[in-house]
């Protein structure tokens, strides 16, 4: 994603947040390679200074190792452990959590996917995809923030005016489009500036993070999404039986 250069959390820690996240979601595996730091300078506008400090930070956390004249290597010392969950019941728990809040658009075109969007989607970068921002409120209580990214082909379908009056799975839904499998990885992260603004919460508050990414029947995927919110007003309850 792109950094977002307000007043708030520091621009290295940004940097190192996204390459967790790609690691959290598949796009990034052990042992891939990095860009070289004059790479990653030129990609995300910044000194050479911050992305030394971001690279430092993961390789602090045992995320990195750097092999002198080879380059820098993930090394993921963990992995994540799917709990697979029946569509049915998984599209019903988010119907019921949505009927207790409504939507408000905050940002709706069509733009060129950045790298972590069009890799997750397996686009080229620069593709066109829709990009849709929301915030969720109950009552003037703002819960959830979501940026949805969807591919042209789905996302020409559908006007700003369909976001505001209804979740993206009642819109596909009302299309014809079904999913065969959504990955959902669930993480922790902080509050920068915009969204601590959004979110009416302090900058660096914690919050919780979710990537998803949607695929159809042909195993195509046309949905990537991140949604944040504070962890009391924003949070997952699963119950497990015997």
């Amino acid at each position: 994603m792109d950094l977002n250069r307000q007043p708030g959390v520091a621009l290295h820690h940004q940097i190192s947040t996204m390459i967790e996240d790609m690691v959290a979601s598949g796009r990034l595996r052990d042992g891939d390679q990095l860009p070289t730091e004059e790479d990653l300078r030129a990609q995300y506008g910044v000194s050479r200074v911050t992305v030394r400090r971001a690279l430092q930070s993961l390789e602090a956390r045992g995320l990195l190792k750097r092999q002198r004249g080879r380059g820098t290597y993930l090394s993921v010392p963990f992995a994540s452990a799917p709990l697979p969950m029946p569509m049915n019941a998984f599209l019903a728990a988010m119907a019921e959590r949505r009927s207790r809040s409504t939507p408000s658009v905050k940002e709706f075109g069509f733009v060129p996917a950045p790298l972590d969007v069009a890799t997750a989607l397996q686009l080229e970068e620069g593709t066109v995809v829709l990009k849709v921002v929301r915030v969720r409120m109950t009552g003037r209580t703002p819960i959830l923030h979501s940026v949805v990214y969807l591919t042209e082909d789905v996302g020409r379908r559908f006007t700003k005016a369909d976001f505001g009056r209804a979740a993206l799975t009642e819109l596909l839904q009302g299309q014809g489009i079904r999913y065969d499998r959504i990955e959902m990885v669930t993480r922790a992260t902080l509050a920068d500036a915009s969204l601590a603004k959004l979110l009416d919460v302090a900058i660096g508050s914690a919050l919780v993070d979710v990537m998803r990414i949607g695929y159809d029947k042909k195993g195509r995927p046309f949905e990537f999404q991140i949604l944040r919110g504070p962890s009391d007003r924003f949070h997952t309850h699963v119950t497990i039986t015997g």
